[in-house]
């Protein structure tokens, strides 16, 4: 393997530990962290509104901050990075959002408590009887000052699955 599928690689690499760290970091909620995953000038276009651009790092903490509270559960997939040059990227995932709605009261102060402790009860286990949503991120990644930083995310929900219909006959 020569020097330049090396670099790539770690390239590769260093972008998608970028992407999956910003998303266990929404759901984490640890709002200034996720935005500084940002460029100061970086670009947010959530799922749920993928035509409405948030822009600006203090936009994009402020968005995050003034969401209702609630248990959520993102999982990605399919992850793939276009490399457009030593300073650019393209990451497209897939992403399954597992919601449960809003965060009971008791669950949010133990939160902070138990941000990295593994759940070793089944008690501590939140029921998620929201819907799911199968999307995808286009992430568009800056190196700046030798650190890779989202600079555009558009987010997209493709398939909406709100529960079981029960349908006999």
């Amino acid at each position: 393997m020569n020097n330049q599928s090396m670099d790539n690689l770690l390239i590769e690499w260093q972008c998608q530990k970028l992407v999956t760290r910003s998303i266990n970091l929404l759901d984490q909620g640890r709002w200034q962290e996720l935005a500084n995953c940002y460029t100061e000038e970086g670009e947010l276009y959530r799922p749920s509104a993928p035509t409405v651009k948030i822009a600006g790092r203090d936009a994009i903490l402020a968005s995050f901050t003034a969401r209702p509270a609630k248990e959520t559960c993102h999982a990605l997939t399919n992850m793939e990075a276009n490399i457009i040059n030593d300073y650019s990227v393209i990451v497209t995932s897939r992403v399954v959002l597992f919601s449960s709605g809003k965060k009971s009261a008791d669950k949010k102060s133990s939160d902070k408590k138990s941000a990295n402790k593994k759940v070793d009860d089944i008690e501590s286990m939140v029921q998620a009887n929201g819907d799911i949503f199968i999307g995808r991120f286009v992430d568009e990644l800056k190196k700046i000052k030798g650190e890779w930083l989202i600079a555009k995310r558009k987010g997209s929900i493709e398939l909406h699955y709100t529960g079981s219909s029960d349908k006999t006959g």
